[in-house]
């Protein structure tokens, strides 16, 4: 990743996930795997199946909460969606210069 050059206008779309939010997706995701690790060993305990799938079941079990930890502690999550097809095609941003003393709000 090249450095930003001053003279360069950084667009909002093109941030990353906040930090907190970035966070609180991971640990929604590590809640949601340990939820599917908890259903698989009920259904391994209550389901009247043959041992092979039961042990499937509790294989599951077993891999899940190492699969949640490498998942929640893998870094940040997958960036956001791309920006809008406006702000793609323009080369240049949009800068308003203003003149010396002149104001943006007309006086009441």
């Amino acid at each position: 990743m090249e450095p930003i050059r001053h003279d360069e206008t950084v667009i909002v779309t093109t941030a990353g996930r906040s930090g907190s939010e970035d966070r609180r997706l991971r640990q929604r995701r590590y809640a949601q795997m340990q939820a599917v690790r908890l259903v698989s060993f009920v259904l391994a305990v209550l389901l009247p199946v043959p041992l092979g799938f039961k042990l499937a079941l509790i294989g599951a079990a077993l891999v899940l909460p190492w699969m949640g930890v490498v998942t929640a502690n893998g870094g940040p999550t997958v960036a956001r969606g791309s920006r809008p097809a406006a702000l793609v095609d323009r080369d240049e941003p949009v800068r308003i210069a203003l003149e010396p003393g002149r104001d943006l709000d007309p006086p009441p």
